[in-house]
């Protein structure tokens, strides 16, 4: 993966480790769905494929034991040292973490892992088919891989309003066509036909509906800049005026998700999907 890539995951590291417990109550039934389609048992060895802080693979530890290991990977040191402080926090013991680039032919042998989890990490890297062929190799014959790739911008107003409003006054510019990203699966059809075309069996996709809670506009944005850096460095260009008026109109967009208590409830939508090697 490109080096400046690399300098943007390892800048959110600190970012992500912040936020770490309220993303895992979020999108706990995004984990849930992706953990109980590929149904760990003690003993086995699953790989958390790009897994960031960790919270996917976590879960599936408590099932693998005893005798079960979690292999939980990122292609950053910086987010690995973070997702061992958060093992270490929470109590989680059969973990192995490794540094591994999805982008590259996974450093694993063929058919040696029960299964591999990979939450909104495939739709970032450069060459998506390619890394789906890699997970399907080193799976044991029949085992699953699960993972999660956003739904269409429209359904994720928690993180399409933000950028909209600073790509609206060209502050960030937008991603190419075709380019890695966090909608780059959007497109109904996308996850199964790539599944397929990388040799996976039977590809089950569905659509699953969530919700963001925050506080208020205010831990929205702070949530915006602290896991991505082109949010962040974006902010950090903003003169004082700028910023007040890009946080006026995130307070328009937010008016039609408050809640009676003032939270903001703000709907978000992904693809989860399994599929056997």
């Amino acid at each position: 993966m490109a080096l400046d890539s690399r300098d943007r995951w390892a800048r959110a590291a600190a970012g992500w480790s912040a936020r770490a417990d309220w993303f895992r109550a979020q999108t706990m039934p995004v984990s849930v769905w992706m953990i109980d389609a590929i149904d760990p048992q003690p003993g086995q060895t699953i790989l958390d494929l790009a897994a960031g802080i960790g919270d996917t693979g976590y879960l599936a530890a408590e099932r693998l034991a005893p005798g079960g290991t979690l292999i939980t990977s990122d292609f950053v040191p910086e987010m690995l040292t973070a997702a061992q402080e958060r093992a270490q926090r929470l109590g989680i013991s059969n973990v192995r973490f490794r540094q591994m680039d999805a982008n590259l032919p996974l450093d694993q042998p063929a058919a040696s892992l029960d299964g591999v989890l990979c939450r909104w990490g495939y739709m970032l890297l450069d060459d998506r088919e390619a890394a789906l062929q890699s997970t399907r190799r080193v799976l044991k014959p029949g085992a699953s891989v699960a993972l999660a790739a956003w739904g269409a911008a429209a359904g994720n107003p928690w993180a399409a309003a933000p950028v909209g409003i600073l790509r609206e006054r060209g502050v960030l510019e937008p991603d190419p066509p075709g380019a890695p990203g966090q909608f780059a699966w959007a497109e109904p059809g996308a996850v199964a036909e790539r599944m397929e075309a990388a040799g996976f069996v039977e590809p089950r996709v569905e659509d699953l509906r969530f919700e963001m809670r925050f506080a208020d506009v205010d831990e929205w944005w702070v949530h915006q800049i602290q896991t991505s850096t082109r949010m962040a460095d974006a902010d950090a260009r903003l003169d004082y005026a700028t910023r007040s008026d890009i946080l006026a109109e995130l307070e328009a967009a937010a008016a039609p998700f408050e809640q009676p208590d003032g939270f903001l409830v703000i709907p978000a939508r992904t693809w989860v999907a399994a599929a056997t090697a």
